[in-house]
């Protein structure tokens, strides 16, 4: 529940861990697996600053900015779906932004390292 709690917080609306369009399997489970994997990177690099609540909220502007600017649609529906563990089926429009979202928080924190 944390992950996606971090997940969420960082606008979900990952690098060994980052997912390709060819393995980034669309269901439940593999989301699932994917954001607890970047959930441990992204409290790394936080708890690695020198200011981790500035960091934070750094990394969530960005987040934020994705659906603010359009790269990444409001899946609030789906993500409740997958915070609650639910078993469901989660639509490719949503698996699509979360690994859009995933990858630009792998490349923000490559690209600002502490």
């Amino acid at each position: 529940m944390k992950n996606i709690l971090v997940a969420g917080a960082l606008g979900a609306i990952i690098g060994s861990t980052q997912a390709s369009a060819a393995d980034f399997e669309c269901s439940a489970d593999s989301l699932m697996k994917h954001v607890g994997e970047q959930t441990q990177q992204i409290e790394a690099y936080i708890a690695s600053s020198d200011d981790p609540q500035q960091t934070q909220q750094e990394l969530a502007s960005m987040a934020r900015g994705l659906r603010e600017n359009g790269r990444v649609s409001n899946h609030d529906e789906e993500m409740k779906k997958l915070a609650s563990g639910a078993d469901f089926q989660p639509s490719q429009s949503f698996c699509d932004d979360m690994q859009t979202t995933m990858s630009a928080i792998q490349s923000y924190m490559e690209s600002h390292p502490h």
